[in-house]
């Protein structure tokens, strides 16, 4: 009776196997996103340590015509790019490989205007502290002015680097 009941399980499961093999359509890839997390401060930078590094003159200056980010230093933390998938959350961590700093993304589809739909949050000390929907375009990084953070207050950029959906 075992062999015949164990026959049976195996050919249910031969027949199930397309089913269970089929791919997650969730699970594709429909673009990429990139976090960069800056400080702008009007301190002394050397009390931000080593691991900072300076900005390029172009992001500096695109940071300094921003009203409410206009600081007398700016330094690069970290950053970080993962996938968007089509409809499961994913992380950025750009301070790696701390999770001091985390944002969560999902895609929510394409806009009428070739851009992609994002649910956003940003996450500091395991907390969310902001939740946005923004609509990204490629190459127009989102600015956000985050939180005060070790003297000075956090600058992040999130950028779409690529998307499928508008092909």
């Amino acid at each position: 009776m075992s062999k015949f009941l164990s026959l049976s399980l195996n050919f249910v499961l031969l027949l199930a196997a397309p089913e269970i093999m089929a791919e997650d359509s969730g699970k594709e890839k429909v673009g990429g996103l990139c976090a960069t997390l800056y400080i702008g401060t009007d301190k002394d930078v050397v009390k931000l340590g080593k691991k900072v590094s300076m900005l390029d003159t172009a992001t500096e200056k695109r940071l300094r015509s921003i009203e409410k980010m206009r600081f007398k230093h700016y330094r690069k933390l970290g950053s970080d790019i993962q996938p968007v998938f089509r409809s499961y959350e994913n992380w950025l961590a750009p301070l790696k490989p701390s999770e001091e700093i985390l944002l969560s993304y999902e895609s929510r589809g394409r806009s009428n205007d070739g851009g992609m739909r994002l649910d956003l949050e940003l996450w500091q000390h395991k907390r969310k502290v902001m939740k946005t929907d923004p609509v990204l375009q490629k190459g127009r990084p989102l600015f956000i002015l985050g939180p005060k953070w070790r003297g000075g207050t956090l600058i992040i950029a999130v950028e779409l680097v690529e998307n499928i959906l508008s092909n």
